[in-house]
């Protein structure tokens, strides 16, 4: 168990993924929205121009913005992109960026001030790492349109709408200086997006401090009251057999109304006794496993035995299926006390006339499953899993422990107890335990109490 203090880097990655994830998302949304803007501004530039090279330019850039809207596509398609390298994103952008720029004038054209918003939100969005290679790329991206238009190596870089001519008239000086405060504005907004994803990722793990504070706090109390609980439950065993020793005793002495009033007493006493007797099971750690190869099948046909009374005397029929021998790594006694559990379930819910059905099986991809199927009123998809919580019940006098102790015990095996709708009406309990994690050759009756 990870300390409360200092929350998993798993937890505080996953939670900062999501949230970038969704802000992504929004990005994407506005980008795509906007993504004809490149192809209108880069055909300004064929206003009154004849230059064959810009209308290439114009031709890429539209195939550009198209394959970046494919990219982002396929992005959005996922429930987290935030995690995503990022590999396609330069090849994207970064050739768009410069096919426009240059068609619009170089480092005179109006579109270079987005190259702020570009280095803040890639910041925010991706890791330090990551974040300052982006920059990098931009910052390389602007040198080469400065170069183009220092040297003045185009004749007709600047489209005529904007005057035309290898220069807009700006002086040497004038253009380094405007390169330097870009190249400023650039590193400053990519340590501000840094310093604003490093102070998110602060606020998550104050978060998760503050949850595993809680879920801690809220541990020591369950603890302390499960403990509570099972000392009160075994104080008050004592009391109880004393009142149902004294009542049997006075039993003897009395017939008519007064013996039948003690036989009520008697049964309540007894129930009193189950309902402490599944506390204290509740209570108590989970005893290590006693593991050995054990036939489902074999215990599938004890526990009906023992149930045959009580079946009988509700008139409901009990059946174990006929099939192949089944044979699983488990604790003998824990998985009878399971299947007990269960079939106690199921009598109580299978009406009169009806049939409860226990068969084994083995899983394809190995392990045992043993299926507990009754043909009572069954659960409602709301109650089905909650009645695996303790204190949850559907009966009215249950204690809501035997679930709950159940599934505690074949998780404890690696397996499960889960419960789901029978088709035609009822409930089906299944356990399903893994497979054997070594071969054990060890008779199958052997493992039998």
């Amino acid at each position: 168990m990870h300390s409360p203090t200092q929350p998993t880097t798993a937890g505080v990655e996953q939670v900062q993924r999501e949230a970038f994830s969704r802000l992504f998302r929004q990005v994407t949304r506005v980008l795509t929205f906007l993504s004809p803007l490149p192809v209108v501004m880069v055909s300004l530039g064929l206003i009154g121009d004849t230059a064959a090279w810009r209308r290439w330019c114009v031709a890429l850039a539209l195939a550009l913005v198209v394959g970046g809207l494919a990219v982002v596509t396929a992005w959005r398609r996922q429930p987290v992109v935030s995690h995503e390298s990022g590999r396609l994103l330069p090849l994207v952008a970064f050739p768009l960026f410069t096919v426009v720029n240059l068609a619009l004038g170089g480092l005179e054209s109006p579109l270079i001030p987005l190259v702020l918003p570009a280095s803040l939100a890639t910041a925010i969005l991706f890791p330090p790492a990551r974040a300052r290679r982006w920059a990098g790329y931009l910052l390389a991206l602007v040198g080469v349109q400065a170069a183009v238009t220092l040297t003045g190596a185009v004749e007709d870089l600047v489209p005529v709408l904007f005057g035309g001519g290898p220069r807009a008239g700006h002086n040497n000086a004038l253009l380094l200086t405007m390169l330097a405060v870009t190249v400023f504005l650039v590193m400053w907004t990519n340590f501000v997006g840094t310093n604003l994803r490093r102070t998110f990722r602060g606020m998550v793990r104050t978060a998760l401090d503050a949850r595993d504070e809680a879920l801690k706090a809220h541990e020591e109390r369950v603890r302390s009251l499960t403990t509570l609980s099972g000392e009160i439950a075994h104080e008050l065993k004592n009391p109880l057999a004393s009142v149902k020793g004294l009542a049997a005793m006075i039993a003897r002495e009395v017939e008519g109304r007064p013996a039948e009033r003690l036989a009520v007493l008697r049964r309540e006493v007894d129930r009193m006794q189950e309902i402490l007797e599944g506390f204290l099971n509740f209570s108590r750690p989970l005893l290590p496993l006693n593991e050995a190869h054990v036939p489902l099948d074999g215990l599938c046909r004890q526990v009906a035995e023992l149930h045959e009374g009580m079946a009988g005397e509700r008139g409901v029929g009990l059946r174990v299926a006929e099939g192949p021998p089944v044979e699983a790594w488990c604790d003998a006694r824990k998985v009878r006390q399971v299947l007990i559990d269960v079939v106690q379930n199921a009598l109580d819910a299978a009406p009169r006339g009806s049939t409860v059905e226990l068969q084994a099986w083995m899983a394809p991809e190995g392990g045992g499953r043993v299926e507990v199927r009754d043909r009572g009123p069954g659960l409602a998809a709301e109650v089905r899993e909650r009645v695996f919580e303790p204190g949850i019940t559907t009966k009215p006098h249950g204690s809501g422990l035997g679930l709950a102790l159940s599934r505690a015990l074949m998780r404890q095996h690696g397996g499960e107890l889960s419960l789901r709708a029978r088709e035609g009406g009822g409930c089906v309990a299944e356990l399903s335990l893994p497979a054997t994690p070594k071969p054990v050759e060890t008779q199958r009756q052997e493992a039998l109490p």
